[in-house]
């Protein structure tokens, strides 16, 4: 009796009476180009395929450690006093214009904060000694000079952190 092979695994022989061994020996579908099936079922590319037989992260934590260390963090830069005065004179315009959630909706003000957030990153050598500067854009909500905080968007941000404000 003739020994065959698979031709997909490699050298690995067909055992005898294999249910399958009419499918195995036409081997993997061909299809043309333009055929319905193609066009239903195109070839995945590598890298998604790839994706696919990686089903679990073998050192759980790991990524997320190299990517930590992949962020610059800075020292806090303090402000002058020109610089103070003049985020001073943007937070009371904001807040003159946005005394309540109807004034903010009917202002519908945008504007670009920049702020400071200390590295809060345990693992991190810069851990409560350096952070960075984020910036986002978005429709101010509300202005609190009582307790010192900036809504823009869904984020509240402390006054003592805007380094900047730009409005749009």
């Amino acid at each position: 009796m003739e020994t065959r092979y698979y031709s997909d695994i490699g050298q690995m022989p067909m055992p005898p009476g294999f249910r399958y061994a009419k499918t195995a020996a036409r081997g993997r579908p061909r299809h043309e180009k333009f055929d319905t099936f193609y066009m239903k079922h195109p070839t995945m590319n590598v890298g998604k395929r790839a994706k696919i037989f990686s089903p679990f992260d073998a050192l759980k934590g790991f990524n997320d450690a190299v990517a930590s260390k992949e962020i610059r963090y800075v020292e806090r830069r303090e402000l002058c006093e020109s610089d103070c005065e003049e985020l001073n004179e943007k937070i009371a315009v904001l807040s003159a214009l946005i005394t309540d959630s109807r004034a903010a909706n009917e202002n519908s003000i945008t504007v670009q904060v920049t702020y400071y957030v200390p590295c809060d990153d345990p693992n991190s050598e810069a851990f409560m000694r350096l952070g960075r500067y984020v910036t986002i854009e978005g429709v101010v909500r509300n202005v609190d000079t009582t307790f010192g905080s900036i809504t823009v968007g869904k984020e509240r941000i402390g006054l003592g952190n805007v380094a900047a404000i730009q409005i749009i």
